[in-house]
């Protein structure tokens, strides 16, 4: 590829990088939006930078051929989407948190905590709000939302599911959430998102 079209790549890049980063601190409360664009502007761009970075390499000590070249691969934590930490700095929550509660990996995500709390009302919103994270979290521009039949099932599983009340748990913290109207499509509220955050913290302990 000529360095004309590697520039003219590079360039759309950046310019949907920047397009991605105004719609989502749009969705933010104004007085951070200025603040959140500056955070995730620059953590974009030290990104993007490092994809241009070349990776070490470890030669033979005899040089002795190319073919015994080793390419260095240092560990790191997968990166969040930017609306996710958007929500976690906006809520000072720490991104180490998130690594506590699911295992990521490249060609998926896993939930990893525990919910320790004996009261299944209280559990089952915290499943469900965990489930939304976990949604968020799976793809770049991600909606905070669960499925109720996805809750129902992890609630069936963990041992934490009340046949008689499900339903009504929902309604009765409907203020967590945008609508309950769509079941496959449950979006969280902004009070919703404030007690993700405290969930967070309180589950990943």
């Amino acid at each position: 590829m000529s360095s004309d079209a590697s520039q003219n790549n590079y360039s759309e890049e950046i310019k949907k990088m920047v397009e991605d980063i105004i719609h989502i601190t749009e969705q933010l409360d104004e007085r951070y939006r200025e603040k959140a664009f500056e955070i995730l502007l620059k953590h974009s761009l030290e990104q993007k930078s490092n994809d241009f970075t070349p990776k070490a390499v470890t030669l033979p000590p005899d040089k002795a051929s190319s073919d015994n070249v080793v390419e260095s691969t240092p560990h790191c934590e997968p990166i969040l989407p930017i609306n996710v930490r958007a929500f976690l700095q906006q809520n000072s929550v720490p991104e180490e948190a998130i690594f506590k509660l699911f295992i990521i990996e490249p060609e998926g995500i896993a939930p990893k905590f525990k919910i320790v709390t004996t009261r299944k009302s209280e559990a089952q919103i915290q499943v469900a709000l965990l489930a939304a994270l976990q949604h968020s979290i799976s793809k770049q521009g991600n909606k905070f939302e669960f499925s109720i039949e996805e809750v129902r099932q992890s609630c069936q599983a963990r041992g934490l599911y009340d046949m008689n009340n499900f339903k009504a748990n929902f309604t009765n913290n409907a203020k967590l959430f945008k609508s309950l109207a769509d079941q496959e499509h449950v979006e969280l509220s902004p009070e919703g998102q404030t007690e993700l955050a405290d969930v967070i913290q309180s589950v990943a302990k």
